[in-house]
């Protein structure tokens, strides 16, 4: 699993991180509490990737979940 250091070089200093099991969920878009705290809770990999999908099946197992949702953005 990536360092918090390691997400922050790649993703910036304003990524929002969140965890769960193996994933580690960056928010880019900076969500609210709530939106991150339930986009944490909901994330489920067996619904996220697709059954037919050879890479979505190799990351399955754990890996960096980016979310940039420009409807979403506090700051706006």
């Amino acid at each position: 699993m990536p360092t918090l250091e390691e997400i922050r070089l790649v993703y910036g200093n304003d990524a929002v991180i969140t965890r769960k099991g193996a994933f580690t969920l960056v928010h880019l878009d900076r969500p609210s509490r709530s939106v991150m705290r339930e986009r944490t809770r909901a994330f489920d990999p067996d619904d996220f990737f697709f059954d037919d999908c050879p890479l979505c099946q190799m990351v399955k197992a754990g890996g960096v979940i980016v979310y940039d949702d420009p409807a979403v953005r506090e700051d706006d």
